[in-house]
């Protein structure tokens, strides 16, 4: 790789750069680009308070040994609004049974039948594991599963019953189903980037959710936002209904304003005071992680999520366009290790230079690195077995195929559309 030594614009240190990436100045942070912009009004209030909110729930964290999140206000906050929500959808059912059990006028069946329809558009959605697409079972992937078995028994937790393999750069658990399925949701891209112990700290961090309570995967917190999103979106406005008379086209449409503001608030009350509670236990799934990998996979892992995706994107886009459509994990590999140090430090500092969110489901990831890095130096508690990285790639060598295959077309599909 070609390097030139030339002075910083802004300190007049010397800096190297490299062939293929961007030039950056480790002392001022010349080249990393610009701050974003401070808003101004409520906007800019909302976030310097939203800053204020991070910061202070990142030093609550720092200082606590916890492992296990606790009833807080923001938690008991998110369960009764979730609660409230459901009880409005059993209000409804109750009025109906109660009509035709009892109070059989044409008016009243009218508006049962009403309320029936609205409680069935309300009811939770639990989802269904074989509406899934790509789902893998033991009998698929016996290593991976084994793999995952002994994190689950590490953990506590019961293991999951199915793996739903994506293209995506992520990671994800959760439970599917009125049976409560438990699926691991696993980006190939993002496991194939990661080293053997950090993909066990991934592990750890998914398989976390399902033992620390975390309210966003709860089915009575879960539900309760896609009923509120669902209906909002009845309620919200359409365009105007040329049949109906102006006057009563207008007073409808207020109408449903008013409903659909009202049910918007919640939302978004809800779902604000959920993404509080669910940004805490981000902080305590990496700390379960830590305690599963080491503490320095764990932050090995969150700064891989930082730093490889550039270079998985780079190489999909390369792959496309040499029209090659094999070898591309080797491809992706291979740049990964190949890329120096001075870049992966560019876009950790990059990553930390983003605006501070408390309406994000995730705290910030240089905040929570910082936690792990003050952790003290531990010994795993699981340990990838030597052969069984390779074991887990050639059980999956079917999806690593489609998973290539996918991306690539996608690729392509991108660059003829551009």
């Amino acid at each position: 790789m070609t390097q030139t030594i030339t002075p910083c614009p802004s300190c007049g240190a010397p800096l190297a750069s490299l062939e293929g990436h961007p030039v950056w100045c480790p002392g001022c942070g010349w080249g990393l680009g610009a701050d974003e912009p401070q808003r101004r009004g409520l906007r800019g209030r909302f976030d310097r308070w939203s800053s204020r909110r991070v910061e202070a729930l990142y030093a609550e964290v720092a200082q606590s040994p916890a492992e296990r999140p606790g009833w807080d206000a923001a938690r008991v906050a998110s369960y009764a609004l979730a609660l409230g929500v459901h009880l409005c959808t059993a209000a409804l059912i109750a009025f109906a049974v109660w009509v035709f059990a009892a109070m059989r006028t044409p008016v009243l069946i009218v508006l049962a039948v009403l309320a029936l329809l609205v409680a069935w558009l309300l009811l939770p959605r639990f989802g269904s594991l074989r509406k899934l697409p790509d789902v893998r079972r033991r009998a698929d992937a016996p290593a991976l599963f084994a793999l995952l078995d002994r994190v689950a028994a590490e953990l506590g937790v019961k293991p999951v019953d199915a793996v739903v393999v994506s293209e995506d750069f992520n990671a994800a658990y959760g439970t599917v189903g009125l049976r409560r399925r438990r699926v691991l949701f696993l980006g190939l891209p993002l496991w194939e980037s990661l080293t053997a112990q950090q993909k066990v700290a991934l592990l750890g961090h998914e398989f976390a959710h399902g033992a620390n309570g975390d309210a966003a995967h709860g089915v009575v917190v879960g539900t309760s936002l896609s009923t509120l999103a669902r209906l909002h979106a009845l309620l919200r406005p359409g365009p105007p209904d040329d049949r109906l008379n102006y006057l009563i086209d207008l007073c409808l449409r207020v109408v449903q304003g008013a409903a659909s503001t009202v049910v918007g608030s919640v939302l978004v009350l809800q779902h604000m005071i959920t993404l509080r509670a669910g940004q805490r236990a981000e902080y305590l799934a990496d700390r379960l992680a830590a305690r599963l990998a080491s503490p320095e996979a764990a932050a090995g892992m969150l700064e891989t999520l930082v730093v490889a995706e550039d270079t998985h994107l780079t190489a999909v886009q390369r792959h496309a366009l040499a029209g090659r459509t094999a070898g591309y994990w080797d491809d992706l590999r291979g740049a990964l290790a190949a890329l120096p140090d001075s870049e992966r430090e560019r876009r950790l500092r990059v990553s930390a230079r983003r605006r501070l969110r408390v309406d994000r489901s995730h705290p910030p990831t240089h905040l929570r690195i910082a936690v792990l890095r003050a952790l003290p130096a531990a010994d795993p508690a699981l340990l990838m077995k030597p052969d069984e990285e390779q074991r887990i790639r050639t059980g999956l060598a079917a999806d690593y195929d489609l998973i290539a295959r996918r991306l690539h077309d996608d690729a392509l599909e991108r660059l003829h559309m551009g």
